[in-house]
């Protein structure tokens, strides 16, 4: 009988947790899901350890909600072993018989981090906003400045550039991939620029739509997996792994990555992508 991979595993524990928690089924089975020594952290709520401190959450939040729903096909995983990362969509009704998000000023989005111990849930961080139904007024003010006159046209953040880019390179988002550059960039990707036509530098725009195009034709991604997108000002570093079919060679080559972004005025100026081309040239022959 074939083994279940561990990540599979895992990712059916998240399953049953996500579950359990929209049919507030809190049973045996559900609390079989951690370690003895788990640690949960919830905003505003802190940090609780043990099955009895997910009790104690528990009895905490079930007074604020009547209902909770996580949209858990549209989940987004992300697998750095042992942590599953999971990102996406929720909606509910409190006690007070609001329903939520609103999609004006609450989205309902969230993050969890979930830490395994072998098959068991070691951690899980939770990130959301407390704050489901937007009653906290005074951060409301705040934070889409009524005070000051609205700005129409905001020039997006670094890290929201180098989302937007991954997210339509990899069809996760409709949109022209060429308009997130600069006229003028600093773009290089080492290698053997007569074997892989898609390595080397370039600066302008045309010459990057043709990397995307020799990349198109020759390369098919297998996996593409980030690990953290670290920023700092105008600069972003993206660590990952990934692995591609080379189809010339018909063989798949996987490594690690780092890109280095920098984003002025909302456009990439600048792109370095870093992998072992060393290997990727011994291996494709």
């Amino acid at each position: 009988m074939e083994t279940m991979p561990l990540n599979e595993i895992r990712k059916n524990k998240i399953e049953t947790y996500f579950n359990k928690i929209d049919s507030g089924t809190f049973d045996d089975e559900y609390f079989g899901l951690y370690t003895e020594d788990v640690e949960m952290y919830y905003p505003k709520f802190g940090f609780e350890k043990g099955k009895q401190g997910i009790k104690n959450f528990g009895k905490v939040i079930g007074k604020h909600l009547e209902k909770l729903t996580h949209d858990m096909q549209n989940f987004r995983y992300i697998f750095s072993d042992p942590i599953i990362v999971v990102e996406g969509n929720e909606k509910g009704i409190t006690r007070s018989g609001k329903e939520w998000p609103d999609y004006t000023t609450s989205f309902g989005k969230f993050c969890n981090v979930f830490e395994f111990d072998g098959e068991l849930i070691k951690r899980v961080h939770i990130y959301v906003d407390p704050d489901f139904t937007s009653e906290d007024t005074e951060r409301l003010t705040i934070f889409r400045n009524e005070s000051q006159s609205v700005i129409e046209n905001p020039v997006p953040q670094t890290k929201d550039v180098v989302e937007e880019f991954y997210d339509i390179q990899f069809g996760r988002k409709e949109g022209n991939i060429m308009n997130l550059f600069a006229d003028d960039v600093d773009w290089d990707l080492p290698g053997n620029e007569e074997k892989f036509p898609w390595t080397g530098k370039r600066q302008t725009k045309q010459e990057i739509g043709q990397f995307f195009q020799e990349l198109h034709n020759n390369v098919t991604s297998e996996s593409f997996n980030i690990d953290f997108i670290s920023v700092k000002g105008e600069n972003a570093t993206v660590v990952g792994q990934l692995s591609s079919k080379i189809l010339k060679y018909n063989k798949v080559f996987s490594t690690e990555f780092v890109v280095i972004f920098k984003v002025v005025d909302g456009k990439i100026v600048k792109y370095h992508f870093l992998e072992d081309s060393y290997a990727l040239n011994e291996e494709m022959n």
